[in-house]
């Protein structure tokens, strides 16, 4: 009688999670499908400099998770980053290394099953732990670090191109991403989500000194012209010998994120980190011998040799609390059993504290097969490792991630989805508005985050917006474009929302208060390349467009809306927030008399053919509303671009040659 009370109690239970499980929260979905050997970019790779003499192009590969039999199109997603010590295994000296480690593969099982699109990135390796000295190791430390950065913000363009030109195949939401780091690759994400500037880099320990014509000059390790920007988005060539380093990929894309987890790694410097970035959550062993849970110097494993100061998970969290970056998971007031067993602790920060007479563990949650050849090396720092113990810390992983994970992202279910506000750097590429102005041939786009202020009934949205020149020289704003507020109306359904006209002609009034000012009129097939209402994406996200105004000559501005979570908007229009996007596409671009420019014939059909005076460097090819379309590097004076593929319609060509850049506008027949 009692086994039989105990199974059907058993049954009762599970019947009871079932009912009571929330995705986001709890897993549920039973299995997932996993798409191994996605390439989401290509970009040098250095591992095999000493072979070949040269970096090498390497193809970047991700293994992508998603929950099976989910009929959800968007949803978001977590880009997780193995550890390794930036060296394959086992020549990394430790146990683990690869998209594939035990850990890293029961993590993304877990979220997807959570209903998550994960996806396990591998990235580019290389440097040199067994340097001579400590300057030449940290050298090569920050620059592996530095491609990391790279590469994983190269992931996170893939996604939100593969939305934009692919049909979404993966079914993402591109405003709801996370990095998800381990060991090696908690470095990459912590660097990747406060790492806004290349002079961030430029800091006295990540700099060396040459002898030039006797002289000692300190030089960067890091040159944005020699390893590409701090996104991977320029060309990175080193000069002495010619050899690329950096590649471009899928440039026009944000590449922006939301959110952090760092398991086990640490921040190349604190003062990377600024009030105002995104949410963090970390786990870590304070008896960690390699990454310092403080600040401390990181040594390197198997080694052992010291390579430069870090901060680790205590001070990160700690600096985070002073900055307020997670006040959204104080507000939410977490009361789940792994928070309560974790108290006076930073709130986001989970220190893994190990029994008395354990020792020191740098990676509780790794497991591995005895056959691993690093075994012995590995027992010494996890003596009692195991599957279970592995499982068993996963537990507390993803039951501490999970509600803070949905809070930061703002996700269905979870304590901050109907507080009012966005997922931060929802924006994406924000500048001050004054500054949109500024540019003379660039297509420029800006994004800022505002609150309804006009609503009269659930789903209708009435905004207004002032559009400024230039900012005077005292700091004020110049005369007002069109010398009125912009107001519209936009209309949806709490999700896709369009801006209203009067007859999808491309007609927009302008009003100053309830006096309309003016009217504008015209064929919007000719000015917008896509029917009227369609989706018209810039890289960040779905963008419903079909309202534009001309303020000057040769200059047209189109106001978008983005198409993010209206969730609170629709439960109250009042205070519900959304993204108001101005683009400036200039639509009469002069050629630069510097390059001594040509591009013939125009119309083209098939091949543009492009010629200047100096080298074209890099070209790049827009549409009239901005949109990147065509890429491609050059070494020479003398170019074909092939547009055959291209739709009818007018494009804007951008060429770079060193430090000059040039545009031209060319029609596609």
């Amino acid at each position: 009688m009692k086994r039989t009370f105990t199974f059907l109690t058993l049954a009762v239970m599970m019947l009871t999670f079932s009912a009571n499980a929330q995705r986001y929260l709890d897993e549920v979905f039973d299995d997932v499908v996993v798409e191994s050997g996605v390439q989401y970019g290509t970009n040098a790779s250095v591992l095999a400099y000493s072979f070949f003499g040269e970096a090498i192009p390497e193809n970047l590969l991700m293994d992508v998770y998603t929950p099976e039999g989910d009929t959800e199109t968007e949803r978001p997603l977590i880009l997780y980053f193995h550890t390794g010590n930036f060296l394959p295994t086992p020549a990394n000296g430790s146990t683990s290394g690869t998209r594939t480690d035990s850990i890293t593969v029961e993590l993304c099982s877990r979220f997807a099953r959570m209903g998550y699109v994960v996806a396990s990135c591998s990235y580019r390796l290389g440097w040199n732990p067994i340097a001579e000295t400590q300057d030449e190791r940290v050298n090569t430390l920050i620059n592996a670090a530095y491609r990391g950065v790279q590469d994983s913000r190269t992931a996170v363009r893939y996604f939100r191109k593969d939305v934009a030109e692919n049909g979404n195949q993966f079914g993402v939401d591109p405003t709801k991403i996370a990095m998800f780091g381990q060991g090696t690759g908690g470095y990459i994400t912590l660097a990747a989500a406060t790492l806004d500037e290349y002079s961030e880099v430029l800091l006295p320990k990540f700099t060396t000194e040459i002898e030039i014509d006797g002289n000692i000059i300190p030089v960067p390790m890091v040159l944005e012209d020699v390893n590409g920007d701090i996104f991977g988005t320029s060309v990175g060539v080193n000069p002495l010998d010619g050899d690329t380093l950096c590649y471009p990929n899928h440039v026009g894309y944000s590449s922006d994120f939301n959110a952090c987890i760092n398991l086990g790694g640490a921040m190349g410097d604190i003062s990377w980190l600024e009030d105002g970035d995104m949410p963090m959550i970390s786990f870590h062993a304070p008896t960690d011998p390699f990454a310092p849970y403080t600040t401390g110097i990181l040594i390197v494993p198997g080694a052992n040799l010291p390579v430069v100061e870090v901060s680790g998970s205590g001070d990160v969290q700690a600096q985070v609390a002073e900055y307020g970056n997670n006040q959204l998971f104080i507000d939410a007031g977490f009361m789940d059993e792994w928070s309560m067993a974790n108290p006076g602790t930073l709130e986001g920060l989970y220190p893994v504290v190990r029994p008395e007479g354990q020792g020191v563990d740098s990676s509780p949650w790794d497991w591995w097969a005895a056959s691993n050849p690093n075994n012995a090396s590995g027992l010494l720092t996890n003596p009692d490792m195991s599957a279970e113990k592995g499982r068993a810390y996963a537990d507390t992983i993803q039951g501490y991630v999970a509600p803070r994970l949905a809070c930061a992202l703002f996700l269905e279910n979870s304590a901050c989805a109907n507080t009012g506000g966005v997922p931060n750097d929802m924006c994406v590429d924000a500048i001050d508005i004054d500054d949109l102005f500024d540019s003379a041939v660039d297509v420029v786009e800006t994004s800022e985050v505002f609150t309804n202020v006009g609503a009269t009934a659930e789903g209708d949205l009435t905004i207004g917006y002032e559009c400024f020149d230039d900012n005077n020289t005292d700091g004020t704003n110049g005369a007002p474009l069109l010398n009125n507020t912009v107001w519209f109306t936009m209309t949806g359904d709490g999700l896709n929302y369009q801006i209203e006209t009067n007859d999808c002609n491309g007609a927009a009034e302008f009003f100053q208060g309830d006096t309309q000012m003016a009217v504008y009129s015209g064929d919007c097939g000719n000015l917008v390349p896509v029917a009227c209402g369609e989706d018209v994406n810039l890289g960040g996200g779905n963008f419903y467009s079909n309202v534009f105004f001309e303020t000057e000559a040769d200059v047209t501005y189109y106001i978008m809306v983005d198409g993010y979570d209206y969730t609170a908007f629709n439960a109250d229009p009042a205070t519900g927030e959304f993204c108001l996007n101005v683009v400036q596409v200039l639509t009469n671009v002069e050629e630069n008399d510097l390059l001594g420019l040509n591009a013939y014939p125009n119309p083209a059909t098939d091949v543009l053919n492009l010629n200047a005076d100096l080298n074209l460097d890099y070209v790049r090819v827009y549409n009239m509303v901005g949109a990147l379309v065509m890429e491609q590097g050059f070494q020479t004076n003398n170019a074909q671009l092939n547009v055959v593929d291209l739709e009818a319609g007018i494009y804007v060509v951008e060429i770079t040659s060193g430090d000059l850049r040039s545009s031209i506008r060319f029609v596609k027949k």
